[in-house]
């Protein structure tokens, strides 16, 4: 060291200021090369821990996806319940396309240990099935005969081919036989392992908290370690529930929640959007006005409904309510469908509506951005020439049960949300057309139903082509009009990682299926060597 500071001391002065650039420069290039070095023996990956706590306005009722279709339960459901897809090591097809072979995983379990068998999978159809049970999934099993072959191996054979079948089966949460099926099915709904269940998913329950109220406040699941698949990188996964969207979205400007979804449009005005991520994914549905011609004779007239439908000006709904984060739709199939079917170019004629002289109730569900909506309607049918439009605003369980079930209105604004985007039967086959079917616009097409009935036995490449076809039909006859459809709206914090999804065209059926590859999720990275 006193060699080197000889030698420095001998240069001059410009000699010094020389050394001195040199020796940054070479320091510098030195710790570029060890960083390049770095980044090519290693790479970033996501790593265990922390803990992520999701708000959900609601409450959970019964963490059973068999009986339930509340969002809470859902949720949680899909956590802690794995579906047959995910226990599933493989299936056959017969050339008939009438029976499905499935073969279970070997070693699979519960997370109390019991084993997971094909008796779960066939008592789990069988409850469906059952009417006492009222699932949400019966009109997807009926007719399907389910036989146990094996431990591991479990038949359905169903009555004619069914092109949704295979997403139906792949979908099915499974419950197990050895904690349910000592339990009558008119009494499911009772069971305390609807609110303590037992499932073989990514996650488990630990605990839940309830105040003395009664309203349950939080649900702490964490990480199966008996999961067959990927274990979760989080580890403890938190649900609080709210009374209200607004007490959630203030937890979450204070950072005392994660995340939250909604199916309504997010004002994000609120939000701290610089330590906030906002994703909107598209779910096949749409929002239309209804129309009953059994109520109203007016109605009957086909040109008549199509100067109603002339006369909205979709875009201006979009704009308005939902600052253009929504999408026009103009038929049943929304952008699944053949396109812009209701041609902008033609023109409204005012005196179609004019001369009708007609008044028309409306009723909407008690939604802000509904009632909105209708209030534009209102005004654009006005000015068309419809002498006048009364609304008629209902809280959704209300409007279910005395108007949507009875069929007691002239028009209805409502949203239908799709299974399986190119499957019209449930909301436009004659046979759906009153309750529980689900076709509000009661519409009877014998050629519509002869198609629908054909994309449901065809094979996917020509399924797409007679859905279209249909729409065709049900757009020419304007039984409705289609307004727009809403994405599904995630908002989380920056810093988490893995949210994403199969195929980013494809849409989720249920909010619940933004969860689907939670055991990606992860808060933290660190540099492993490749």
């Amino acid at each position: 060291m006193l060699i080197f500071k000889r030698i420095f001391d001998s240069f001059t002065r410009k000699e010094r200021a020389a050394f001195m650039v040199a020796a940054v420069l070479f320091a510098l290039a030195a710790i570029t090369r060890g960083t390049l070095a770095v980044d090519d023996s290693s790479a970033w990956r996501a790593v265990s821990g922390g803990s992520w706590r999701e708000g959900v306005v609601g409450q959970p009722v019964a963490i059973n996806p068999l009986i339930s279709d509340n969002a809470a339960d859902l949720d949680l459901s899909t956590l802690i319940y794995s579906s047959l897809s995910d226990l599933a090591e493989s299936y056959e097809v017969s050339e008939d396309g009438t029976e499905y072979t499935v073969k279970l995983r070997e070693g699979i379990v519960w997370d109390n240990n019991q084993p997971i068998t094909s008796d779960d999978v066939v008592f789990t159809v069988e409850t469906v099935q059952d009417p006492t049970t009222r699932s949400p999934l019966t009109k997807n099993w009926k007719g399907v005969v389910t036989e146990r072959v094996s431990e591991l191996r479990v038949i359905f054979t169903l009555p004619a081919p069914y092109a949704f079948f295979k997403e139906n089966m792949e979908r099915l949460p499974v419950l197990p036989v050895h904690l349910f099926g000592g339990i009558p099915k008119s009494n499911f709904r009772l069971s305390s392992y609807n609110l303590e269940p037992v499932g073989s998913g990514p996650y488990r329950l630990e605990d839940f908290s309830k105040r003395r109220d009664g309203f349950i406040s939080e649900y702490h699941l964490v990480r199966n370690e008996r999961f067959f698949g990927s274990k979760p990188f989080i580890k403890d996964f938190y649900f609080v529930f709210y009374e209200s969207r607004e007490l959630m979205m203030k937890d979450f400007a204070l950072r005392k929640i994660q995340g939250f979804g909604s199916l309504s449009p997010v004002d994000t005005a609120s939000l701290p959007l610089r330590n906030a991520v906002v994703d909107r994914i598209p779910m096949p549905g749409y929002y239309a006005l209804f129309f009953n011609e059994n109520l109203s004779s007016s109605l009957k007239n086909n040109g008549l409904r199509r100067a109603l439908a002339l006369a909205i000006d979709k875009r201006e709904i979009v704009a308005q309510v939902f600052h253009n984060e929504a999408e026009v739709v103009h038929g049943p199939l929304g952008k699944w469908g053949a396109g812009e079917t209701l041609a902008e170019s033609e023109n409204l004629n005012p005196e179609e509506l004019k001369k009708e002289n007609i008044t028309l109730t409306l009723i909407v569900p008690q939604v802000d951005f509904l009632e909105e909506t209708a209030r534009i309607i209102k005004e654009d049918w006005l000015t068309a020439g419809v002498r006048d439009v009364n609304i008629i605003s209902l809280p959704t369980n209300e409007l279910l049960e005395n108007v949507v079930k009875t069929n007691n209105y002239e028009v209805l604004l409502f949203g239908n949300v799709l299974e399986n985007p190119l499957d019209l039967f449930p909301f436009w086959h004659s046979s759906e057309r009153f309750y529980p079917g689900l076709n509000l616009a009661l519409y009877k097409n014998q050629k519509v139903d002869t198609l629908i009935e054909k994309v449901r036995q065809s094979d996917e490449n020509g399924m797409l082509d007679l859905a279209k076809e249909a729409e065709k039909f049900i757009v020419e006859d304007n039984p409705a009009v289609f307004l727009f459809s809403l994405p599904y709206t995630y908002v989380h914090s920056k810093n988490l990682g893995g949210f994403q999804f199969e195929n980013e065209n494809r849409p989720l059926v249920e909010p619940s299926d933004r969860f689907q590859k939670v055991e990606e999720w992860h808060l933290s990275k660190a540099r492993v060597v490749k």
